[in-house]
């Protein structure tokens, strides 16, 4: 999800056999802003787990392909990012303790009292978000890492055709790595309850090391205009139009 674009706070499957309550809990869930799914048994959920990128699976423990947790366990493998929260009506020793074991967020009783579901939920949602965040960053950074290797050994050839080649590479890099660092200050900024991204987020861009960021990448942009000249590189232009179109994106934040 892309908290600057959509209007969701997150993306819920709501798991219940109990028709009345699904319907109600699921319409006061998007009424807070979520976009909230329903499923009545396992067999729908996992379903319905395969084809959408959830935050959030909250789910009844008695229902029926789920007695004795297994929905919850081929959840918990198949989807690590997404966050869990039981619900169940007929609390007991077994079902707790089995909770426990499992990597749940939280496990609420019925009736539920709305507002600690609600408080319950934004912060499994943000965690979720959070730890996609993270494995994402490190996955481009193993890429990236991969990368860099390679234009090194380009270079250590010393061929003089290399270096166009070469050059291209690492500016692609560079501005993908710039590019998802301001994407993750704005996702950072909005997982947080006191700072509202359309207002502060713009004061956090423009902190005095994001400042020198900013130069830096206008100096580059005047570096490619003048080699560009000496080179005649098509390359090399294309990687000035897309560092100019950052930095036009950073002075709209």
């Amino acid at each position: 999800m892309n908290p600057k674009t959509d209007n969701v706070l997150g993306n819920i499957l709501l798991a219940d056999d109990e028709q009345t309550f699904l319907e109600a809990t699921a319409q006061l869930l998007r009424n807070e802003g979520f976009d909230c799914d329903i499923a009545e048994n396992a067999e729908q959920t996992l379903k319905k787990l395969s084809q959408k990128n959830y935050d959030l699976l909250i789910t009844d423990i008695k229902m029926p392909g789920n007695l004795n947790l297994e929905l919850v366990k081929k959840a918990v493998s198949e989807h690590p990012a997404m966050s869990i929260i039981l619900i169940t009506g007929y609390p007991s020793q077994q079902t707790a303790i089995a909770a426990v074991t499992l990597p749940v967020t939280a496990y609420i009783l019925k009736p539920l009292d709305f507002p600690e579901l609600l408080q319950k939920t934004k912060s499994a949602v943000k965690a979720s978000m959070l730890y996609k965040t993270v494995n994402r960053t490190k996955n481009n950074l193993m890429k990236w890492v991969e990368e860099l290797e390679n234009i090194e050994l380009t270079l250590q050839q010393n061929r003089y055709d290399a270096f166009d080649t070469a050059l291209k590479s690492f500016l692609s890099i560079t501005t993908a790595k710039i590019d998802e660092t301001f994407e993750n200050i704005r996702l950072v900024t909005f997982l947080l309850d006191d700072i509202k991204p359309h207002t502060q987020v713009c004061k956090i861009m423009y902190c005095p090391k994001l400042s020198d960021l900013t130069d830096g990448i206008q100096q580059a942009v005047n570096s490619i205009k003048k080699s560009r000249e000496i080179y005649k590189s098509k390359q090399l232009a294309e990687i000035r139009t897309k560092l100019e179109k950052l930095l036009e994106n950073i002075q709209k934040a």
